[in-house]
């Protein structure tokens, strides 16, 4: 992220929480931009079909990301963060829900490696089961990216957000879901 502004995209299928990310990113990104920028694509959401957010913050005339531009591309899900690869810019992080490598093929991988980016690979949907809400991968994957320095915030501001925008039913819950991404991320940088 510059000074700039920020380009991220977030990706996934229906039922995974793209939206509630989005927003969580939005809210967190106003305490340092005041022009926040949002287009969502919900195509076949209600059927697990694809479901793409654009976020940006800054001096931008748009809310669409342009190929190639974005800081940040933040999957919930394998094949959506290989469907839109195209949009992170050289250098541009990727952060995607998967266990390893294993869903990129080997020209993926070199393709990738080229990129110059950093690449975070959280198994969030095992993470989130264990904590006993398997829905729970984007609040995962959040603290998880936030606790690697992969997020436009840190993972205090996200916390902060995150109990802001939770209703009290669920603030339980996302609070362990939060715990548990800054474990694996933790347990991620030791294997390192």
């Amino acid at each position: 992220m510059s000074a700039a502004g920020f380009q991220g995209l977030v990706a996934g299928v229906g039922g995974q929480g793209v939206i509630f990310v989005t927003r969580l990113l939005s809210a967190g990104l106003r305490a340092r931009y005041p022009n926040i920028l949002v287009s969502e694509v919900h195509g076949m959401a209600q059927r697990g079909g694809s479901v793409v957010s654009h976020v940006k913050a800054g001096d931008f005339s748009g809310p669409l990301v342009r190929a190639g531009a974005a800081d940040l591309l933040f999957s919930l899900d394998p094949g959506e963060a290989i469907r839109n690869l195209v949009y992170l810019k050289p250098g541009g992080d990727l952060v995607v829900s998967a266990p390893d490598a294993g869903f990129l093929s080997a020209k993926g991988r070199k393709a990738l490696a080229e990129h110059g980016g950093r690449v975070f690979m959280v198994d969030a949907g095992r993470a989130a089961a264990q904590a006993g809400a398997p829905k729970g991968i984007n609040v995962v994957m959040l603290a998880a990216a936030a606790q690697a320095g992969m997020l436009p915030m840190s993972l205090a501001d996200l916390a902060a957000t995150l109990d802001a925008m939770s209703p009290p039913a669920r603030r339980r819950a996302n609070r362990k879901l939060l715990k548990t991404g800054v474990k694996l991320a933790e347990d991620s940088a030791q294997a390192a």
